[in-house]
């Protein structure tokens, strides 16, 4: 035998190669997506109370087929709302000719509208915003007590 035969070379051992993650048989289904145009006007004082709201935002609930309404003390909490809370993505927004009135477009998922909303889920429990917009003061003041 010749000493360059592979044959006559010592092999490594060949270290098993770790298997291919399966792929699932099925694949969940793609989330539908849902343009929301969100359009805001300005709040008379008659109309905000003492809430301290200055404006109004407006847009189609498709899950419930109806207008929801809700109102915010500046367009950052709206934004923030949808955005962080909601987790919608903000695709556009544009200042209207009125004032405080703001056209926002959201990418949202059909799934997002069918989870209850935070009023409901504190309506559930027995409390409202305002509820809870309290009982965060009075932690905030018995903090700063001591």
């Amino acid at each position: 035998m010749r000493p360059d035969d592979p044959a006559e070379v010592p092999q490594e051992p060949v270290a098993p190669q770790p298997a291919v993650a399966e792929q699932p048989a099925e694949t969940l289904p793609r989330r539908r997506s849902h343009l929301v145009v969100v359009v805001t006007r300005g709040l008379d004082a008659s109309e905000a109370g003492d809430s301290g709201a200055v404006l109004r935002a407006r847009y189609w609930n498709p899950h419930e087929r109806r207008w929801s309404e809700n109102d915010y003390d500046a367009v950052e909490s709206l934004r923030r709302r949808h955005t962080e809370e909601e987790g919608w993505e903000l695709l556009q927004e544009q200042r209207l000719d009125a004032p405080l009135a703001v056209e926002l477009i959201f990418k949202a998922y059909r799934v997002d509208f069918t989870r209850p909303s935070r009023e409901q889920i504190l309506r559930d429990i027995g409390m409202t915003p305002d509820d809870v917009s309290q009982l965060l003061e009075d932690v905030d003041r018995r903090q700063e007590d001591e």
